[in-house]
């Protein structure tokens, strides 16, 4: 028997008759014909999870059968474009006959063969066009994982840690990678070797151009990683990360220990810093008798009901003391380009897409329930002529946005318009809404920064709100002023897990890509200032610290730095495939491809930051129309809104920025603003259960509240004030352990 956790906060209600009878309807009722159900791709033959190939190892012969449709139809059949598989390995026909040019014409089945060269776990994306529909196509991302040879020199994994419930593969819990880690809570695990004794151990990671070296390195630690006396890290090499046998290292309060006496490597601990995933990789690399390597992906994180607790999501109770959960919701997240990760409710292959994955291992409940939500994954007309060619700016940021979105307002139905290019043409989907029975969005969800994703004016409906992130890398230039912008920061919780305090990003590198951290902000000339950014907060005669003739952004501000990230799981990006293995656009292919990869990373930035803020909205209108009221308008409610809580307890003041990498902690004195309003973090971040009450209490017709109640004006004008009497650089980079436990 499989027990399914649930965190106590997070309701299950039932979400209403229609939506429930909608969630057993194919894809094509639910659009009133105009959506075609996706093609299901199956593996059910040799009994796997569907997008679970059977596993193989090196050397050993292999020949497995992917089947697809319901054998009415055929289909052409090919690895996506820049996708190829494992050296050793070549796509067949059914009868073994190979692939010409790398499709397969006219068929309902494909086989994989021949013998694999190198250990690692691998993604495959397949493409099918159906034959007598073009229109009908769709794509999936299929798990191989390929272990060492049987004589070779090899780990396993053990450890007293929960395993995920069920598809332990495809979670993520095989022999070269390690179960993810949660901050602030105990990790326990050991890796145990056969076939030899281990000669070294390291901890390492990806560079830029897709070089290995210490995850410590002086020039380009991970971020948050600070080594030296008092820091982060201690215990190991600093050059060339390695560990001493028999001696305890410690890397953001991880334990790491390589036993001589039983051949093995026992990770424990509290960890404080986040780490993993796509841009910073942190991996255990040991070395066997003969240098053969096996790599381990390590991934520490914050988890939904972490930050629930942190931000007061778990606090946050509407009329009749129901739970806020989003339910009755709609929230749409604006895509570019298609990912294949994640397929609708509907389609048979959810049950294994990423977002099920990240349901099940965090308990969360799932778009599978009766009564629960409905996902969907549409194209701009509602259909599913997914724009499979097009390359996202970013692969990683739509997975965050539903993940998150999903993770703190879990009863929140979630529609995913993936776009062919960065133009939302009007009319769109949003005002001619096309699934009669999931209601009408009442908030609209963009991570891509500049002006992608972006529309004219006519573009924007009433009683909707829109959101993008403010930029990663500095001022994203997106300004519009009926779309909240949102920047991020880096979050300290305590022991107990509640919220301690928090500081804007004003720095920091990226790994692989060699970019520079900033949270974007600054005034965009293109844009007259509207009205509620002339006074902040409204009626208090203080001026826009940032500029009384321009937009401003950051509007708002949430959790997203590294040392602080979030809990991601994209099968997609996190892993071997993408990772070090194929070349991008921003960085040559990495050398070693047998490289243990995790579909589990650390999600960060404004791609983080954004959808938490889409999922407090859908929770406070979800409150609002317990009310009777409409959802809140963006612009000429939302927007104003928030400018008139400035200074209230509805926010988390933010006086501080840091560097993410160095740790090195500045006064906002720095820079543009207060801890009121400045051009990192905006008004702050969100004390949820005291915004969300603000929020739904918004007369509908009211453009401007009236005085703030409990935390006036002028007191909350002058507490900014008292927030910069302080030192005006802190460098802590001596004691960053003790800043992050705080």
């Amino acid at each position: 028997m499989i027990l399914k956790l649930v965190a106590p906060w997070r309701s299950r209600g039932l979400i209403g008759a229609a939506l429930a009878a909608g969630l057993l309807q194919p894809a094509s009722v639910l659009a009133g014909g105009g959506v075609q159900a996706s093609i299901p791709f199956s593996s059910l033959n040799y009994g796997q999870p569907i997008g679970n190939i059977a596993p193989t190892s090196v050397g050993s012969s292999y020949n497995q059968t992917i089947y697809l449709g319901d054998g009415s139809g055929n289909y052409n059949i090919s690895l996506a474009t820049s996708w190829t598989l494992p050296s050793g390995l070549q796509l067949t026909f059914a009868d073994g006959t190979p692939a010409s040019g790398g499709l397969l014409q006219n068929a309902s089945s494909f086989k994989i063969s021949g013998s694999a060269a190198s250990p690692g776990q691998y993604n495959l994306v397949f493409q099918a066009v159906s034959t007598s529909n073009p229109s009908l196509i769709d794509s999936a991302v299929y798990h191989l994982f390929v272990a060492p040879a049987a004589s070779s020199f090899q780990g396993t994994v053990t450890t007293t840690m929960a395993k995920p419930a069920v598809n332990a593969e495809i979670l993520g819990f095989n022999s070269l990678v390690l179960p993810p880690g949660s901050l602030n809570r105990l990790y326990d695990a050991t890796v145990s070797f056969s076939n030899g004794l281990v000669k070294s151990v390291a901890l390492v990671t990806q560079l830029v151009g897709g070089a290995i070296a210490s995850a410590i390195n002086p020039t380009s630690p991970v971020p948050g990683l600070v080594a030296g006396s008092g820091g982060n890290v201690s215990g190991l090499d600093q050059s060339s990360g390695r560990l001493e046998a028999d001696q305890e290292a410690t890397i953001g309060g991880l334990s790491v220990k390589w036993s001589s006496a039983s051949n093995s490597v026992q990770l424990g601990g509290i960890p404080k810093v986040a780490f993993g995933g796509l841009n910073d990789p942190l991996i255990l690399q040991v070395t066997g008798p003969n240098d053969e390597l096996l790599n381990y992906n390590l991934s520490m994180t914050y988890s939904p009901d972490q930050i629930a607790k942190a931000y007061g999501f778990d606090r946050v109770r509407l009329s009749n003391s129901i739970i806020g959960s989003g339910k009755g919701q709609t929230v749409v997240i604006y895509a570019l380009g298609d990912s294949p990760g994640f397929v609708s409710s509907t389609n048979p292959n959810f049950d294994n897409s990423d977002l099920h994955q990240f349901s099940l291992a965090h308990g969360l409940n799932s778009f599978t329930d009766q009564n629960g939500p409905i996902f969907l994954k549409v194209d701009q007309n509602g259909g599913t002529n997914y724009p499979i060619n097009v390359t996202s700016p970013d692969p990683t940021e739509v997975p965050q946005d539903i993940e998150w979105i999903h993770a703190l307002a879990p009863e929140t139905n979630i529609i995913v318009v993936e776009f062919p290019s960065e133009t939302i043409p009007s009319p769109n989907i949003i005002q001619n809404w096309p699934f009669p029975s999931i209601p009408a969005p009442s908030v609209v969800s963009s991570s891509f920064g500049g002006a992608t994703l972006n529309g004219p004016d006519s573009a924007y409906v009433a009683n909707v709100s829109y959101l993008a992130s403010s930029g990663d890398f500095g001022s994203s230039g997106y300004a519009n002023s009926s779309v909240v912008s949102v920047g991020y920061t880096q979050l300290k919780t305590t022991s107990h897990g509640d919220y301690s305090s928090e500081a804007s990003v004003n720095g920091g590198t990226m790994q692989t890509t060699g970019k520079s951290f900033q949270s974007g902000g600054g005034s965009d000339s293109s844009q007259v200032q509207p009205a509620y950014q002339s006074e902040i907060p409204c009626g208090s005669g203080a001026a826009n610290p940032v500029s009384s003739a321009y937009r401003t952004l950051p509007d708002v501000a949430f959790n997203g730095a590294e040392p602080s990230g979030l809990s991601v799981y994209n099968s997609l990006i996190n892993t071997t495939a993408t990772n070090f293995k194929t070349a991008t656009s921003t960085q040559a292919a990495g050398p070693n491809a047998a490289f243990g990869g995790a579909p589990w990373g650390n999600a960060w930035g404004t791609s983080i930051a954004t959808p938490s803020w889409a999922a407090l909205l859908a929770i406070a209108n979800q409150g609002r129309a317990l009310e009777g009221k409409p959802a809140l308008d963006g612009a000429t409610q939302l927007l104003p809104l928030l400018y008139c809580l400035a200074g209230s307890d509805a926010f988390h003041p933010i006086g501080d920025s840091i560097n993410q990498t160095t740790q090195l902690l500045s006064d906002l004195e720095l820079e543009d603003g207060t801890a009121t309003y400045n051009n990192l973090a905006g008004l702050g971040s969100p004390v949820a259960d005291k915004m969300v009450a603000r929020l739904v209490a918004q007369a509908p017709s009211a453009a401007v509240p009236g005085p703030l109640p409990l935390f006036g004006i002028a007191t909350a004008w002058h507490y900014s004030r008292a927030l910069k009497k302080r030192i005006k650089t802190r460098a802590i980079a001596d004691h960053p352990q003790h800043f992050l436990e705080q």
